[in-house]
């Protein structure tokens, strides 16, 4: 490798996303150091950026000059310390070619730069830059087992407030925090509960009391233990996440005695109780889901192909991580409520627009039953079944219950038919009942004389 001067391996050069998709904030640059680029084996191109630790994107190089043709490129991931460093092999590539580097993530341009191969004369052969040990915190790697408690130091050496972020987009995991040294000590050390990691329970704590944390943006609900796997943080110098953070890596390393012991049990698996369900026309039936850990659950009922769909939420409120969902049939596709919960702590929300309107009772057949962990009815179902509407003969009135209230799981009263087009008032409909009661009153008398 020639050498390279020291003044020029400082230098950056800044190079402003071009693609109208890429917030400003997310910009490349490239390392001086990385240029001239040589006919050669291992060429590196190395540089920072704003983008997340962990994230993906692509660096490529090609000719510029139709009588030397070549195109390489490089994926890689951005470093915990914000840096990347993407590898070429300019073997075959002759000196003199003039070449075109770019790197893009997402198909947004983050950096673009012309040059021309230079003639090796010796070894030049670049090393891979490695990533810095420490930062401003100190030790910028913190190790953890699963199911144990991590310990995340926050230099406060300049008071105020600062915002703790762990995990990436590219983790899968994420949650941040502000923090504040109120004891005055120069320090928060925060507690990063690796069990209670995607759970309820509390995540990020404080060690010191006199020291103060709060959750800005919660963490997701994770179906297992985290991961073990390097999740970057990074320490913002104020509330906002705009700045050049002080980076650091949290590592949490596989522990199989941990994942024993901290494994949560469940009852029953999610999914449908009852694979098949079956309801007659004109009767409310009741599908009951099994939601196991997950805090909300979507269920798609029916499709396209047969013209008839509904999708809705569903969330347990009593703790017994069951709902029992109400689907009225002479409701459907109506302005009526097509689903409602037996229990009245439990909550459903119905998609605005996902019902397929009717202008007759839902038809019998069989319509497909898909549920999905959280709230949106998106890719594969983790678990199906089939709502059966056999055709029966039940009046509107007997149709509106099923002798259980939709909401409080009492018994319910019969609801009146709306817009009928006999053109029956309600009065002539009392008058039929009192009639209707009469009726059974002298037929008694008939038998009891």
């Amino acid at each position: 490798m020639s050498v390279r001067s020291v003044a020029l391996a400082a230098v950056l050069i800044a190079a402003t996303a071009t693609g109208p998709g890429l917030a400003a904030a997310e910009r490349a640059t490239l390392s001086e150091d990385s240029f001239p680029l040589h006919s050669d084996e291992q060429q590196v191109v190395s540089g920072e950026t704003t983008l997340e630790p962990g994230a993906e994107m692509t660096v490529r190089i090609k000719s510029a000059d139709a009588s030397n043709p070549f195109i390489q490129q490089s994926q890689v991931r951005v470093r915990p310390n914000g840096t990347f460093a993407a590898r070429f092999d300019l073997t075959g590539v002759p000196a003199n070619t003039s070449y075109e580097l770019y790197g893009h993530v997402d198909g947004d341009t983050l950096f673009e730069r012309t040059g021309t191969v230079a003639q090796c004369d010796g070894d030049c052969t670049d090393p891979v830059p490695e990533t810095p040990a420490r930062t401003d915190d100190g030790e910028n790697v913190v190790t953890v087992s699963q199911g144990e408690t991590a310990e995340i130091p926050v230099s406060m050496t300049d008071g105020g407030t600062k915002t703790l972020s762990v995990g990436s987009e590219a983790t899968n995991y994420r949650i941040n925090a502000t923090v504040s040294d109120e004891d005055g000590d120069g320090e928060v050390l925060v507690l990063f509960d690796t069990a209670a990691a995607g759970t309820d329970a509390e995540t990020l704590t404080v060690a010191d009391d006199g020291d103060s944390l709060t959750v800005t943006a919660s963490e997701p609900e994770l179906p297992s233990r985290l991961d073990p796997a390097a999740y970057p943080y990074r320490v913002f110098e104020d509330q906002a996440t705009d700045s050049t953070p002080t980076v650091g890596r949290l590592v949490v390393e596989a522990n199989e005695t941990a994942n024993e012991q901290f494994e949560v049990e469940e009852t029953t698996e999610f999914g449908f109780e009852e694979s098949v369900t079956r309801i007659q026309q004109g009767n409310t039936g009741r599908i009951t889901i099994a939601l196991a850990t997950a805090d909300a659950a979507t269920v798609s009922i029916g499709s396209p192909a047969i013209n008839y769909e509904i999708n809705a939420t569903v969330r347990d409120g009593n703790g017994d991580n069951r709902v029992a969902l109400l689907f009225d049939t002479t409701a459907a596709g109506r302005d009526e409520p097509t689903l409602q919960t037996a229990a009245d702590a439990d909550a459903v929300a119905v998609e605005s627009g996902s019902e397929v309107a009717l202008d007759s009772q839902l038809a019998a057949g069989s319509y497909d039953l898909s549920l999905y962990r959280g709230t949106e009815a998106a890719g594969q179902p983790d678990a199906v079944g089939t709502l059966t509407v056999t055709e029966g003969t039940a009046t509107s009135a007997d149709a509106s219950s099923d002798g259980v209230d939709s909401v409080s799981g009492e018994t319910s009263v019969a609801r009146q038919s709306q817009g009928s087009n006999l053109g029956i008032g309600g009065g002539a409909l009392a008058i039929g009942g009192v009639l209707a009661v009469a009726g059974v009153g002298i037929c008694l008398r008939a038998i009891m004389d």
